[in-house]
Formats: structure tokens, C-alpha cells, sequence
């Protein structure tokens, strides 16, 4: 019934969408800039860029050609039969690296760039679901490519959840001058001070 919604293309004009959306929330903050110095609207670019590097791996099948160039070398070299413990290796590493690399920025990032956290995270998701699907570990692919709901497989529903988090993020302005934004409440506080008279 939804089987269309796992079409390439659909993911493809996906990814165009949220590039478009992190260059419109680029442009926004630019305009805010020198209001607020804790805005970062290069995120919003870079994030953009990232974006349009999916677009185009995905019209190209770039993963695709990846696993089978992958394959090819396992066969030429004669590790085909025990690429397994290769892969569940491979798979392991990228899940490790998003653990890390999630929990040291949540513990890291300075308070005035956490405004950027959960793009950031759902994007870098997004790189590492691509990464895992490129390894093709066989248990991993039967999941997501052999089962279905409302006749669309799991891969693409997971996918553009993704994608369309990502994408809502970019829309998501958190309130200047809150008790979290050490920045702009130390502005709001100057303000106030000469604005006393006396």
C-alpha cells in the first residue's frame, strides 16, 4: 500500500529537503548573528553540505557500489567465507563511535553551541546507519531489507524518520536569553544594568 514511500528517489528529494532546510536555518541565524554572539549559522552549512554529499551517494548508489566493491576484494582475496567476523567487527566499531562520540559531546559541548546537539546527533545517526548498511552484515540486512511494514521495507522507514527529524530541527529556534544560554542571559543582564538609572 505504501510500498512507494521506499523509492530511491523519494529518499533522494528527502536529503534535498533537509540540505535546503539547513541552508535556510544558516541563513536565519546569519541575520541573528550580530545580535547573538553564541549563533553559529556555519553549522547550518556544513550540515547542509553533509546532506547533499547523501543526495548525491543516493541517486548514485554509492553504498551499493561500496558493498560490492567490498564483496569483490573479500572474493579476490580469498576472506569471502569469513568476512563475518569482519563485519560484526565493523559494525561493533561504528556503533562504538556513535556511543563515544554522543556521550563526550553531550558532556563537552559548551553550553552556548547545545542549541546544535540534536541536529548534530541526528545526523551523525544518520552517516552511521549509511555506514552499517554499506558492511552489509547479513543478520543486519535481513532486518532491514527482508522485513516490512505496510509493505515498505524497515530500512527506508528508518531512513526517513531520520531524514524528516533532521529536517524539523532546523525549525526549532530555542528562546534567546533563557537561564540555559549563559551568553545571552549575561547580555540580558548588562542591558538591565544600564538601563537603571542613576
Amino acid at each position: 500500500m505504501f510500498g512507494w514511500l521506499g523509492s530511491n528517489w523519494l529518499r533522494v528529494a528527502a536529503y534535498a529537503v533537509a540540505a535546503g532546510a539547513a541552508l535556510l536555518a544558516g541563513w536565519r541565524e546569519r541575520r541573528r548573528a550580530r545580535v547573538e554572539v553564541h549563533i553559529w549559522p556555519t553549522f547550518w552549512v556544513l550540515t547542509a553540505g553533509l546532506f547533499l554529499m547523501m543526495v548525491v551517494g543516493r541517486a548514485a548508489n554509492l553504498g551499493g557500489w561500496a558493498t560490492s566493491l567490498g564483496r569483490s576484494e573479500a572474493l579476490s582475496q580469498g576472506w569471502y567465507l569469513h568476512r563475518r567476523k569482519f563485519q560484526v567487527i565493523a559494525v561493533g566499531s561504528i556503533g562504538a563511535a556513535w556511543f563515544v562520540t554522543v556521550v563526550v559531546a553531550l558532556l563537552r559541548v559548551p553550553a552556548r553551541r547545545r542549541r546544535y546537539l540534536p541536529a548534530a546527533t541526528v545526523v551523525f545517526t544518520l552517516m552511521c546507519f549509511a555506514g552499517i548498511r554499506v558492511v552489509s552484515l547479513h543478520q543486519i540486512d535481513g532486518l532491514l531489507y527482508r522485513r516490512h511494514l505496510a509493505g515498505v521495507k524497515v530500512d527506508a522507514i528508518l531512513e526517513l524518520f531520520g531524514v524528516a527529524v533532521a529536517t524539523a530541527i532546523t525549525f526549532w529556534q530555542p528562546r534567546s536569553g533563557s537561564a540555559h544560554d549563559p551568553v545571552a542571559a549575561s547580555s540580558l543582564v548588562e542591558a538591565d544594568s544600564t538601563s537603571v538609572p542613576g
